[in-house]
């Protein structure tokens, strides 16, 4: 293979037409400790810099869950006097595909199914 084809060829791969940063959905978490043996984990979707919907999942030791969905942002009052999240994880993009599969999205109709 010519030097050049392999690095047009490499620069195609490397760099598609990204979509803006606006219409790129992502999610995050963040954890919180809850008394006694349970967990709130809150799911933040978020795009263009702003959280559009929350989805949040208490689950006891026996991995037991209930799960609620608010649009926009929210955090529990119990949550709230705990001050930080004592766990995060950094905001991943959602595929395009894969957005009607978040209920959080489709129910508040952020997303088309």
């Amino acid at each position: 293979m010519r030097a050049g084809v392999g690095w047009g060829l490499l620069a195609a791969l490397v760099s598609p037409v990204a979509a803006s940063a606006a219409d790129v959905t992502t999610v995050r978490t963040e954890s919180f400790p809850r008394p006694p043996y349970s967990g709130a984990t809150y799911y933040v979707y978020e795009r263009a810099g702003q959280t559009i919907c929350t989805k949040l999942a208490v689950c006891n030791k026996f991995d037991q869950c209930e799960t609620s969905y608010v649009p926009g942002a929210f955090r529990a009052p119990e949550d709230t006097a705990t001050g930080e999240p004592y766990g995060t994880t950094p905001a991943v993009p959602i595929a395009p595909a894969s957005l009607a599969k978040h209920v959080c999205l489709t129910r508040f109709g952020l997303v088309q199914r």
